[in-house]
């Protein structure tokens, strides 16, 4: 008799498929002898073939072909896709650091996307054999987010799902006060990153709030933050910035938890630039102050420094704060309540470098003591001129260093008001006031 072979099958494949199906005739015969079956074509015994059906042995047909099929229970491959998801559709106040979490059993995830109200893109990380997703960072408190994920089974079979919740709102917020340096500025070689927060977070939440904050710059370098008071956390570097570097600054605390009942509320973003290196060395022992720029001495100048022992300047590495081309001085601005120690003036090229008052600026009723006698009330005088020039050349962030001497206050640290008196400790120093320690830049 002649064969017909379908398209892609040769007379040598047919003859293997019918060997094939003897071998499992007769596995299927011995099988049901075996177990003391019954003929006259009632099932003895089921084997398991391909995508979940059954091969029964039965009574042959005329054209000696196998029995019929019954089913059984279906294969883990033929289970459907099963979408879970973490916060659950319908939840509410959901702890912004929690995240989002989405699971595919019997298939894998093709897409997740999870959105805020505002459309803003959550980002995530799909997991290598596709069975999880899984939120990148800390949710935002007081939002709604909707996730719609996606998934495919082996067979090709695709199955989605939407959630929504909504995350809590606490109790108290981790606001931002403000920040320095300005966003876009060009600063210094000893300005440090600060912020400064309304309210202080708890000590034990510091890590996860340093964390939050990130600090990135070009060239790399490493630094790290530390805290300056319960409100205020600053970040340096080992050493003074190389000149030119850029600095990103990424403040992400909406969500971070920062006590009990305590959570950050805000983002913020900033970057500014390091500009020229001017380190400026007063010694008040030879009432002069060097300045460098780059390296290099650009300029001496005669000062005149705190009246000792009455009224002493402070001694230590100090950081240009603000400049002010005129500023009316007074002493009550600084609670000198002494009336012998009374003073309204207005000063010119005025450079402050602590809080508590200190600046280096023009004193012309000072003439004739620069270079020779201390005789101020703690700041730092110099001519119309060379305050003018000095005031031109410094900008905010610049160092000003105050070499300690007998005619000289205790180290800047010890100001309850100094501003930044970061450099006055030594690297290991500043990394014990960081609670998550090396920020790899």
């Amino acid at each position: 008799m002649a064969h017909h072979l379908g398209q892609g099958v040769t007379a040598g494949g047919r003859w293997r498929r019918a060997v094939q199906w003897t071998a499992a005739a007769a596995a299927v015969g011995l099988l049901a002898g075996a177990c003391g079956g019954s003929s006259g074509g009632k099932s003895s015994a089921v084997a398991p073939v391909g995508d979940g059906q059954t091969a029964s042995s039965s009574s042959s047909s005329s054209g000696g072909a196998a029995g019929g099929v019954a089913s059984s229970a279906p294969s883990s491959a033929a289970l459907p896709i099963a979408l879970s998801a973490s916060p659950a559709d319908g939840a509410k106040g959901v702890d912004p650091g929690k995240g989002i979490q989405i699971n595919a059993a019997n298939g894998k995830l093709e897409a997740v996307t999870a959105t805020d109200a505002s459309g803003k893109v959550v980002s995530g990380v799909l997991a290598s054999d596709g069975s999880s997703w899984a939120s990148t960072g800390t949710l935002a408190i007081s939002s709604t987010y909707t996730v719609v994920a996606k998934a495919q089974d082996a067979s090709g079979a695709e199955k989605s799902t939407t959630s929504k919740f909504t995350t809590l709102t606490p109790q108290k917020r981790l606001g931002l006060d403000h920040y320095v340096p300005n966003d876009g500025t060009t600063v210094g070689v000893g300005q440090p990153v600060a912020v400064f927060f309304t309210n202080p977070p708890n000590e034990k939440e510091r890590a996860a709030v340093e964390k939050a904050m990130t600090v990135t710059t070009t060239p790399h370098v490493d630094g790290a933050w530390n805290w300056r008071g319960a409100t205020e956390a600053d970040w340096r570097p080992a050493n003074y910035w190389q000149p030119g570097t850029k600095v990103q600054v990424h403040l992400g605390l909406n969500g971070v938890k920062a006590g009990e009942v305590t959570y950050g509320s805000f983002t913020k973003d900033f970057s500014f630039t390091i500009g020229d290196s001017v380190v400026s060395t007063v010694d008040l022992m030879k009432d002069k102050m060097t300045v460098t720029k780059n390296g290099k001495v650009v300029r001496t100048i005669p000062v005149s420094a705190g009246e000792v022992p009455k009224h002493p300047t402070w001694s230590g590495k100090m950081v240009v704060l603000e400049k002010d081309a005129t500023l009316q001085m007074t002493s009550s601005s600084v609670n000198f309540t002494d009336a012998s120690d009374f003073y309204d003036l207005k000063v010119q090229s005025a450079v402050k470098i602590t809080n508590s008052g200190t600046f280096l600026h023009a004193a012309p009723w000072n003439d004739g003591k620069f270079g020779r006698v201390n005789g101020s009330h703690g700041c730092i005088g110099m001519s119309l001129s060379d305050a003018a020039w000095f005031f031109g050349t410094v900008q905010i962030g610049d160092v000003v260093d105050v070499l300690p001497s007998a005619n000289t206050k205790p180290n800047v640290t010890n100001n309850p008001d100094p501003g930044f008196d970061d450099w006055n400790l030594s690297w290991s120093q500043w990394l014990k006031g960081s609670a998550a320690g090396v920020q790899g830049a």
